[in-house]
């Protein structure tokens, strides 16, 4: 009988031959950073015009950007204990900071475009106008939320990892502010730092959003299922619990460890109900609005089939999948 030869492992490389082939990546890293900062100088890199913003695919579909009411208390996550959350088709955010909810996210894409309309890392604005821009009501606690806001964006950390990379990537959402208590007095805001990951993002996986569509929307759950709808081309179907986590519903909870299994189970069956409902009224509301052609929760609840017109795509998609 032919003995069978076991499978040879390749060499370990030397140090010289590693150290070689790291920095060829890392000089090869540099160099397409310096091509992205090129291409936002020139206004190339992100394109989508001015009733559109944009946003990285890897944020529009997960958490990080949380769907619950702004007005609950929010939670600090620390680097000994982040936020880890499922990106939804492959991927993960690591989030330290202070927990965004979707009024953050709709900041941080007027932030995002005024530095792309202005095809630099920097960008003034009055704070009068930034809130004019966003709909929030003229008033003092307007820009005091304002502020709230951009501080939370500038003192936060990402890492992202997702299937366009071959590691998990550190970036900043904000790379540093300066502000003025004059409401008519500039503020200035560096968004993209081209020594900082964050152009990466924008590198051709981003969503574009209608922003009038978005601006109309109740905050919450309604505005995070439009981001997320306007990330895909085709329309597909979809579990109630995976847009429940995506949108960082809470199905579980701290206190289910002091329960038996049974009650576990039926607690988080209670949970799932809930989200339902949420859900099913967030999608109704983006029926009226006309984005959401039509859809169906089927498998008692624990599916949605959706057919939507896509505003940031030329084309209408209006087919159904089975």
């Amino acid at each position: 009988m032919k003995k069978i030869k076991s499978p040879e492992i390749p060499p370990s490389l030397d140090g010289d031959t590693q150290n070689r082939i790291d920095k060829a990546q890392k000089t090869a890293h540099a160099r397409k950073r310096e091509e992205l900062a090129g291409l936002h100088a020139k206004g190339q890199l992100a394109l989508w015009p001015e009733n559109e913003r944009g946003i990285p695919n890897e944020l529009v579909r997960c958490a990080v950007f949380s769907a619950k009411n702004r007005k609950e208390r929010r939670t600090v996550y620390r680097a000994n204990a982040p936020l880890i959350v499922p990106v939804i088709g492959g991927g993960e955010v690591i989030y330290i900071g202070e927990e965004l909810r979707q009024d953050d996210e709709t900041v941080w894409m007027q932030l995002v475009h005024l530095a792309k309309e202005a095809r630099s890392e920097s960008v003034s604005f009055t704070p009068y106008s930034f809130l004019k821009t966003i709909k929030w009501p003229i008033k003092g606690a307007s820009y005091t939320r304002l502020l709230t806001s951009i501080r939370r964006l500038a003192t936060s950390g990402l890492e992202i990892y997702s299937n366009r990379f071959d590691k998990g990537v550190s970036t900043k959402l904000i790379a540093k502010y300066e502000y003025s208590k004059g409401a008519d007095t500039p503020w200035k805001v560096q968004v993209f730092n081209k020594d900082d990951e964050l152009l990466f993002l924008f590198d051709k996986l981003y969503s574009r959003l209608d922003w009038e569509t978005r601006l109309a929307l109740p905050e919450g759950v309604t505005t995070w299922l439009h981001g997320f709808f306007s990330s895909h081309r085709e329309p597909f179907d979809h579990k109630i619990e995976t847009l429940a986590i995506g949108a960082g519903l809470s199905l579980e909870s701290t206190e289910d460890e002091y329960f038996d299994e049974i009650t576990r189970i039926a607690k988080r069956k209670t949970r799932l109900r809930e989200a339902k409902r949420i859900i099913t009224k967030a999608l109704e509301a983006l029926q009226e609005t006309k984005f959401l052609k039509s859809f169906e929760v089927t498998r008692n609840g624990l599916g949605v089939r959706q057919r939507f017109l896509h505003f940031g795509a030329i084309r209408r998609v209006s087919h159904d999948l089975s």
